[in-house]
């Protein structure tokens, strides 16, 4: 069977991640399988375009590589459903752009969707690329505030949804013109945090499977690294990840549970919860004596991200219920 072609699909939004960029374009180079294509959207930035632009008209490698910028809605899914349009993919592949791939993260891809028919899509480990080691004490069960996996699974296995950092679908996952919702994700929030509705990759997943009946893939091999810089682990930072992602869980369980009575929405979010109760803060209370400061940031870290997550959902569904009634009585 041929190999697979295969679309990558990276956006971007600001200069200050300009050199990182630089760094994911040299991993996607550097791939040992050979049949894809780079699809990179820059919005908000025209520095950041023209730069990229240059840079790559530079360079012998640029004929797979094809720049586009979003001027239309903003955000992470809309930058990535225009580069679902204009790529020729059989296989559409997602990657953060201060992220940077294995040299063998395509031929995984490719490898996983010959093996498997009964996938849609799949994803793989994001690993934490500290900005400095000394930031390493971040406790594994909380790393999707960070934009990693929290918690790997060791083996391969059928999951509930990608992670958008490292991600990779079937074309037909996109047929009729169905995309990211564009009312969640990322609008580039930056140091600052974000401050609206996330989970598009989730909500995706969900909406795809339970259309298609087939599965999400996780693939251990197909392994990212995603930068970690030191402001995502200031408190304010982490309380407003925490918080939105609260927020977002709750609207998904008040949507999703009324079209599939609830089973599995918050499944790996429950799961998570008992680890986090029946291990992490244990273990933490007890190394209190032996490494005074690890232990103390990794409860106080626990206490903020609970709090702030406890705090959004409440308030997602609040907000949930009162949208629903309000478009009922006007219906």
């Amino acid at each position: 069977m041929a190999d697979p072609f295969i679309s990558v699909v990276v956006s971007a939004y600001s200069m200050e991640r300009y050199t990182d960029l630089l760094s994911l374009i040299d991993s996607l180079k550097s791939q040992a399988y050979t049949n894809f294509e780079v699809i990179l959207v820059i919005e908000k930035s025209s520095q950041l375009f023209s730069n990229l632009n240059r840079c790559l008209s530079q360079h012998p490698y640029s004929r797979n590589f094809k720049l586009f910028f979003n001027d239309g809605l903003p955000g992470l899914a809309s930058a990535r459903n225009l580069g679902v349009e204009k790529s020729q993919g059989e296989i559409i592949a997602f990657i953060d752009d201060d992220a940077a791939a294995s040299p063998e993260w395509l031929g995984c891809i490719a490898c996983c969707f010959r093996e498997d028919k009964k996938i849609i899509g799949l994803t793989g480990p994001a690993l934490p690329w500290w900005e400095h080691p000394g930031l390493s004490w971040f406790p594994a069960e909380f790393n999707w505030v960070i934009s990693t996996m929290p918690c790997l699974p060791r083996s391969r296995g059928y999951i509930r949804n990608a992670w958008g950092t490292n991600m990779a679908f079937r074309r037909q996952a996109f047929s009729n013109g169905q995309g990211f919702d564009t009312e969640l994700g990322a609008k580039g929030g930056g140091k600052k945090g974000k401050s609206e509705l996330v989970g598009e990759d989730t909500e995706f997943c969900l909406r795809i499977c339970r259309q298609s009946g087939l599965n999400i893939l996780y693939a251990p091999e197909v392994k990212v690294m995603h930068r970690v810089y030191r402001y995502r682990l200031k408190p304010g930072f982490i309380a407003k990840r925490a918080y939105w992602e609260g927020y977002t869980k709750a609207v998904f369980k008040y949507r999703l549970g009324k079209e599939t009575s609830g089973a599995g929405v918050l499944s790996e979010e429950l799961g998570l919860l008992r680890r986090i109760f029946l291990r992490l803060l244990p273990l933490s209370l007890l190394n209190l004596p032996l490494k005074p400061r690890r232990s103390a940031l990794t409860i106080l870290t626990t206490l903020n991200i609970l709090g702030s997550t406890g705090w959004g959902y409440i308030r997602g569904m609040a907000s949930a219920r009162f949208i629903s009634v309000k478009e009922a009585v006007n219906a």
